[in-house]
């Protein structure tokens, strides 16, 4: 098997920070600290060579640090089907792609490449649902009375791309320092000069990439009475802000050691032959906001969805989908013939630890950063000893000899579970159809989130559900196929293997997966199959051109130089585009949110107008306070330190502008224990306030 070599993770996430110089590596892991590291993005490690997490989110000033994603090199052969990192030294054979001739190689370096932009500001308004299948011809663009070509182009912030190696240059700043690079004119509150910056290391012989994103500043170009403010959630013409994201590739620089057959230095020139072949599968990295209660983990995580397309449209685990006998996947060439016949294997057994436990308990953490909890007090959401939750009793399969009662009493809580989670196209159902309370009132169902359009009445999806293969694993446990990984004495491995794509899943997993309304690090596009080239890979657009990066058509009278087709592939900025501008305006306000549930097909109704005599039911639904905590009660030493709002910014337009400069304030929490050993909430650090 000639080698073939990929970066991973696939998809990387860096948050912004204020800190000017001192920075740490994003969580690679659900659920975990970032990685602490030096001034040079090498981790700390303890006696064992284990990455140590974080003991701080801020540096010595009280400033929040960055968190870079970090990218590797992975290569895939006979020795290693699974994939292993490469290291400095390593011996490959290759196929050179320009001759067909069979190279061995060593690879001395590894030369990256990182292309950053922002296209916010020149993309169509963003509106619920409105675009998620093609924009129409009068949907809005932001900024729509700048009509000038060439002006709508330098809304664009497009610094252009930049290369780093251990060897030559190290550290590359995404600024204006290479024309035609475009950055906004002078901003208030803050201007923007830097996307952030590109930088390698080498610890054991294994060269990395870190990407460090903006630092957290938004601004307007508007000047004059009243400015600058903000008027919507979402769209704010005049604003700019650092968030970014693009395209990760990667060349190997190598000594040619043998090529078809000819070995040194006997049949080759006796000077050292050097080589550069890019990696076969590159990356992207998404520049979000900070992730101020990283333990805590989104119901619907982005690796939920990227699995879930991963499972459904890429046979990336035919065991669960596929075609009988569900046993090996499609060569790339059938996968769409393979979609038209693939369905879920009935026979399939999820591990109740590994697959089940975590969809069902960890919502259980939102109590800590809201003010009810998850559910609104409607079982399930109860995992003591006799609630519907009970480790102890829905843990344990159906299985030979056990007592007809007890199979049957596990049997039923399984089923009222499975009966009240939220299913596709119950997106607007508020009520479950048949599950009841002791009271025989209707539940509600679950998850109890916004969906990712709760606000107008076209194409309305008020609730979040979960993905079909999260619905599929839960329907297998309701049914009694499942499997107890610790009474079996079974060490499952993951359903993806190998290293690099459990850093593929880990980077992904502290992503916000649903209520994209825009949603958290990325909006709805993620979902979408078509703009990925295989598992958890996206579909890069051909050599984007500094300057020229593509966008909307609909101007009149004007057209740009490359008008946005994704079917040719994404460019820079193309997946954080959609998301609100700036960001803290939709990061403040999504707290929570009324939601009238009297028509399933209505987010707004008018009772006074002729026709419509109903009454408006609004209910209380959070949005997404595992990123944007609500209200906590935090404890220090075991005892409450403090009860209230976790941001003093109220949910308005007043609001949303003072979280333009009060993100930086905000404090990072991290899970503890009360004196009483329940698990509670308390401050993790809290950043010096900013003028």
């Amino acid at each position: 098997m000639i080698a073939r070599f990929s970066i991973h993770p696939a998809i990387g996430i860096a948050r912004l920070g204020n800190s000017p110089t001192s920075f740490c590596i994003a969580s690679e892991q659900r659920g975990r600290f970032p990685i602490d590291c030096d001034q040079n993005g090498n981790p700390i490690v303890n006696a064992d060579g284990v990455e140590q997490p974080v003991k701080s989110f801020v540096d010595s000033n009280g400033s929040i640090r960055r968190q870079a994603a970090r990218f590797a090199v992975f290569v895939y052969d006979d020795n290693n089907p699974d994939g292993r990192e490469i290291r400095i030294g390593d011996t490959f054979d290759i196929v050179n792609q320009k001759n067909g001739q069979l190279q061995t190689v060593q690879v001395n370096d590894i030369s990256w490449t990182v292309y950053l932009a922002n296209k916010k500001a020149s993309w169509y308004e963003f509106k619920q649902t409105d675009g998620e299948h093609g924009y129409g011809p009068d949907h809005k663009l932001r900024n729509a009375n700048i009509t000038d070509t060439e002006e709508r182009q330098r809304l664009i912030i497009d610094p252009g791309p930049r290369s780093v190696a251990v060897k030559t240059k190290n550290r590359a700043q995404f600024d204006g320092s290479r024309p035609p690079a475009f950055f906004p004119p002078p901003l208030t509150p803050n201007s923007i000069t830097s996307l952030g910056e590109a930088i390698c290391t080498q610890a054991s012989a294994h060269n990395r990439l870190l990407v460090l994103g903006g630092f957290g500043n938004s601004g307007s170009m508007l000047t004059g009475f009243g400015n600058p403010k903000i008027e919507t959630y979402a769209n704010n013409d005049g604003w700019f802000d650092d968030i970014s994201d693009g395209p990760v590739s990667a060349r190997l620089i190598c000594t040619i050691r043998k090529i078809s057959g000819l070995d040194p230095p006997k049949d080759l020139p006796k000077e050292e032959l050097l080589a550069t072949f890019p990696v076969d599968d590159p990356a992207w990295v998404v520049v979000a906001y900070p992730r101020y209660v990283p333990e805590i983990v989104d119901i619907v995580t982005l690796d939920d969805i990227a699995f879930d397309i991963a499972v459904r449209q890429f046979a990336a685990v035919p065991y669960i989908y596929g075609e009988p006998p569900f046993t090996s996947a499609p060569a790339p060439a059938d996968l769409d013939r393979w979609r038209r016949k693939a369905w879920w294997n009935p026979a399939f057994r999820p591990f109740f630890y590994r697959d089940i436990w975590p969809i069902l308990s960890d919502p259980n953490d939102y109590g800590l950063v809201m003010d009810k909890d998850a559910f609104h007090g409607s079982n399930p959401h109860n995992t003591g000893r006799g609630g519907r939750l009970d480790e102890s009793v829905i843990s344990i399969p159906p299985h030979e000899g056990e007592d007809p009662c007890d199979r049957e009493r596990r049997r039923a809580v399984r089923e009222f579970i499975a009966g009240i989670v939220r299913r596709s196209h119950q997106e607007n159902q508020w009520l479950a159809s048949s599950q009841r309370d002791k009271n025989g009132k209707l539940l509600y169902l679950i998850p109890w989130l916004c969906g990712d359009n709760p606000l107008s009445n076209v194409a309305p999806s008020k609730f979040l559900r979960l993905t079909d293969t999260m619905l599929f694993l839960l329907d297998q446990w309701a049914a009694g196929l499942f499997v107890n990984e610790k009474t079996e004495d079974i060490v499952p491995g993951p359903m993806l293997k190998g290293p690099g794509r459990a850093l593929d899943r880990g980077a992904l997993s502290s992503g916000l997966g649903g209520s994209f309304c825009p949603g958290g690090e990325v909006s709805w596009i993620v979902r979408n199959f078509a703009i990925y080239s295989a598992a958890y890979r996206f579909h890069h657009a051909p050599s984007p051109s500094p300057g020229a990066l593509s966008q909307p058509s609909g101007v009149p009278g004007s057209e740009p130089a490359t008008v946005a087709d994704l079917k040719t592939g994404l460019e820079p900025g193309d997946l954080t585009k959609y998301s609100a501008v700036p960001w803290q305006s939709d990061f403040n306000e999504c707290t929570n949110q009324p939601i009238d549930v009297s028509y399933s097909g209505w987010n707004s109704i008018n009772p006074d107008s002729t026709g419509d005599p109903a009454k408006p039911d609004p209910q209380l639904t959070y949005w997404w306070p595992a990123h944007r905590p609500v209200y906590v009660t935090e404890y220090v030493d075991q005892q409450p330190s403090y009860s209230g709002p976790w941001s003093p910014t109220a949910t308005n337009n007043a609001g949303d502008l003072q979280m333009v400069t009060a993100w930086a304030s905000l404090k990072f929490l991290k899970k503890t224990t009360d004196d009483q050993g329940n698990l509670v909430i308390g401050p993790a650090d809290t950043p010096t306030p900013t003028s």
